[in-house]
């Protein structure tokens, strides 16, 4: 009987020509946005790989140089593309993709892609991920608001019931071919997506790719799962089908459309971001705060720790006072380590901001499923906040090895010199930033709280639609 069921109500659908035609809509807006998002990828992929390339030799021809001048001069750490930034680019378009790597500062990322797009242009932020997020519920609605309502208003559900058809069978068929739909778009978006996503040239092994494609593909059939659910809710408490679409119409407006706006417009006014100023501010504050004096014993253990690990064996105190190394090259090092835990400090401080503001949209997303579903999205694609902090983190680690080396070569070959000058082969020595993705372990946890606010409501949606169908349906 439930096959029969479904065989009827798909043949319904296939049969509507509007809802067919938006169908189509949705799976041509999402072929245009991901070739369109494929393209933005493949630029600045392009563009990070050159500009690395580029940096590499520029660092190489230094020729001979104060080793100190060289770390000043730096380095330059490119944010690879997640290659799927071209379904869903999330926060990377917003986050800076460059670091600077010289001594004695922790730099924030620069150059976001979004601040190169024209003000008027919203192609940059035509994405896959956001046509689903908006549309499909859209979708979702116009296959349902009828499924109830309206067969109640033509006087054919009843009908329906008495030929042998129980409620669970028809509210089962009914859920089923409304949510394959929308399933049937998600996969297919998804799986183009991550197709290409293979080709790409960075170094995000096939079966991460696969397996973030899978996740984002379960993700997204809980949102369609819950919204199926949440129509044929609205369906199943009205006698017409007009009244049905208005109120789901009106739903999708607010929840879907205004909510993601007003959380995030709420996140920044609760947790607010220092301007650029400010933040330089406060950071030359902090590390001036945080600095041993010359004559303590903290500065003197840190003397002792960076000859030990620059000579490879333990030095006493009394060793070291006798030692002949390059004094400059030493202080300097001496101050790298001393700044090292007030510089992550601070930029821990910066980035619990940024969780704030996530914290406060997920209050929000108890609302509104989208935020929920956005936030799960950016992770699994690679392109959320949480991927941004790795990249950064990573950063600042190399950006101490490569300082390091460099004071390090002169503290121990530049003794009794007022100019030491590293010979062109040293630059050879230093090594070039180097990156790998972090695996989908990480965005699990960055996700975990989303996906379970995702279920939450398709575990309501479910139970309210079917508990308020059952009585309707029963009177």
């Amino acid at each position: 009987m439930i096959s029969h069921i479904i065989r009827k109500e798909a043949m319904e659908v296939s049969r509507d020509g509007r809802t067919r035609l938006l169908a189509i809509i949705v799976l041509l807006l999402g072929l245009t946005g991901l070739l369109a998002g494929w393209a933005n990828y493949a630029d600045q992929q392009r563009n990070a790989m050159f500009a690395q390339e580029t940096d590499q030799q520029v660092f190489l021809d230094q020729g001979e140089k104060n080793p100190h001048s060289a770390a000043h001069f730096g380095r330059m750490a490119y944010k690879p593309v997640s290659p799927l930034a071209s379904f869903d680019p999330g926060a990377a378009q917003f986050m800076g993709q460059v670091i600077w790597l010289e001594a004695h500062q922790r730099n924030p990322a620069m150059f976001r892609p979004a601040a190169d797009s024209l003000e008027l242009s919203r192609l940059s932020n035509f994405s896959v991920a956001g046509i689903l997020t908006i549309l499909l519920p859209l979708l979702v609605f116009l296959l349902g608001y009828a499924t109830f309502a309206g067969e109640r208003e033509r006087g054919t559900l009843r009908q329906t019931i008495a030929s042998g058809a129980s409620i669970g069978k028809l509210f089962s068929a009914k859920f089923l071919v409304i949510a394959g739909a929308g399933i049937a778009i998600v996969a297919i978006s998804i799986g183009a997506s991550a197709i290409m996503a293979l080709f790409s040239p960075v170094s995000l092994s096939a079966q991460d790719t696969l397996s973030r494609a899978f996740w984002l593909i379960i993700v997204y059939s809980i949102y369609v799962l819950a919204l199926t659910a949440f129509a044929l809710l609205i369906s199943a408490m009205f006698n017409q089908a007009k009244t049905a679409l208005l109120v789901l119409l009106g739903i999708w407006a607010v929840s879907i459309l205004v909510m993601p706006r007003i959380g995030a417009g709420l996140a920044a006014q609760v947790h607010p971001i220092p301007d650029g100023a400010q933040v330089w501010s406060e950071l030359r504050a902090s590390v001036a705060e945080n600095r041993a004096s010359a004559d303590s014993d903290e500065y003197r253990a840190a003397e002792q720790f960076v000859v030990s690990r620059a000579l490879g064996r333990e030095v006493s105190l009394e060793e070291l006072a006798t030692m002949d190394l390059n004094a400059t090259g030493l202080r300097l090092e001496v101050t790298e380590v001393l700044d090292y835990a007030a510089l992550n400090a601070f930029y821990d401080d910066v980035y619990d901001r940024y969780y704030g503001q996530r914290g406060a949209r997920r209050w929000v997303s108890l609302l509104s499923p989208a935020i929920a579903l956005q936030h799960a999205s950016s992770a699994f694609a690679g392109t959320d906040f949480v991927a941004y902090q790795h990249f950064a983190n990573e950063a600042e680690r190399q950006r101490n090895e490569i300082v390091r080396i460099m004071n390090e070569d002169m503290l121990l070959n530049g003794a009794g010199m007022s100019t030491y000058l590293s010979d062109a082969e040293f630059w050879e020595t230093v090594p070039d930033f180097s990156y790998t993705f972090p695996t989908v372990s990480l965005a699990w946890r960055s996700a975990l709280v989303d996906v379970l606010v995702l279920l939450a409501w398709g575990a309501l949606t479910g139970w309210l639609a079917w508990s308020i169908t059952r009585k309707r349906l029963a009177d």
